[in-house]
């Protein structure tokens, strides 16, 4: 499998699912090793309920984790470390004072005869998990195949405390780390934006790129020992969309009608476009509005006009709803994109997380969140 984040995958829902067996996600896995460059709370908040039902449950977890950059925070390796007093659990720190950066982000789930192997670009953030371009490929396959050996291998060097590059994490480890300047506390990291620079002429430099922005879902935060919520600081959207963490996106296969116009299903309508009037093409920057549609008095879908079906033949969209709203992209299929799409919402068949309106899937519209 391809993870494609975030136009057809958010790899923290995926990773969820993996984790925790309630999802319905087999064979349930024994072991679950992690070595990321990257670790914040912002991050392992999302994932903190089920990673401690792995352990309740008799799983064993290990994390090996980078300090470089200060992209790693006080918080993130407290996190991680509170998760040993729910089973087997244990976390290194790594760290070559010679300037090699440890820059790897490695998922290897393990059982008696099975792996599977996410190798990617994901670290244990918010951004990395749900909002950040990313990329990964994953391999299932047996315990003895030559590439999981290498990876378990890869793993178990980087454990290694007698090469000096590496410390098992404890709380006396922790305030060292922050005492002596190794990692910032969460408040204090920010991600860096790009400055706005000026020409040798004193003039505003030209921007090149365009600008999109990614909202991770919403979650709820814990309170701390004062009891206040602490403010995210990998995100500036965080609070701005419901508490779900699979409901501010969806895939979705469009069914056109009178060539522009596609309706969404009530049972959409009512759960991620309700309260919305309109949405926002990411292509165009055109706004289109949504219109209730009844049947025998009540309402059933939401008619809605999209220009850019006009050419298309078999549709897919991307819905996400953001601080400003929701916005939009619709791709056919044969494109990339579409492609992307349409391959995310096949793979929800297998599992159960894609949805479809109607049992005829040939002419249905399927959804799925992600």
């Amino acid at each position: 499998m391809f993870y494609n984040q975030p136009l057809s995958i958010r790899f923290g829902t995926e990773l969820l699912k993996h984790i925790d067996e309630r999802k319905g996600i087999e064979p349930f896995w024994d072991f679950l090793d992690i070595a990321v460059a990257w670790v914040r709370a912002s991050g392992v908040n999302y994932l903190e309920d089920s990673f401690t039902r792995f352990l309740a449950h008799g799983g064993q977890l290990s994390f090996i984790v980078g300090i470089d950059l200060l992209n790693t925070t006080k918080e993130g390796l407290q996190a991680l470390l509170d998760l040993e007093k729910h089973g087997t659990c244990a976390t290194y720190v790594y760290h070559n004072e010679g300037g090699s950066i440890f820059h790897p982000k490695i998922y290897l789930f393990r059982n008696v005869e099975e792996a599977r192997l996410i190798v990617g670009s994901n670290n244990l953030t918010e951004s990395g998990l749900f909002s950040n371009v990313e990329a990964g490929l994953q391999l299932d396959t047996e315990l003895t195949n030559d590439v999981i050996e290498s990876a378990a291998d890869a793993i178990t060097s980087w454990c290694d405390t007698s090469s000096k590059l590496v410390i098992r994490l404890d709380e006396t480890t922790l305030d060292k780390l922050h005492d002596n300047g190794y990692i910032k506390e969460e408040a204090e990291v920010r991600i860096p934006h790009r400055k706005s620079k000026k020409r040798s002429d004193g003039s505003e430099s030209e921007k090149l790129f365009g600008t999109r922005t990614y909202s991770p879902p919403g979650r709820k935060k814990k309170a701390d020992e004062s009891g206040k919520l602490p403010a995210s600081s990998d995100s500036m959207a965080a609070d701005s969309v419901e508490a779900d963490p699979t409901g501010t996106a969806i895939l979705m296969r469009l069914r056109k009608a009178r060539g522009t116009q596609t309706q969404i299903p009530f049972r959409v309508s009512e759960k991620f476009f309700k309260g919305i009037d309109n949405v926002v093409s990411v292509q165009s920057g055109a706004i289109h509005g949504l219109n209730p549609a009844q049947a025998h008095g009540n309402k059933n879908t939401i008619k809605l006009e999209i220009p850019e079906l006009k050419d298309f033949d078999d549709p897919y969209a991307r819905f996400e709803k953001t601080p400003t709203g929701v916005i939009y992209e619709v791709h056919d299929n044969g494109s990339s994109k579409g492609n992307l799409i349409k391959k995310s919402l096949e793979e929800g068949m297998l599992t159960g997380s894609t949805q479809t309106s109607i049992s005829d899937v040939s002419r249905a519209t399927w959804w799925r969140y992600i």
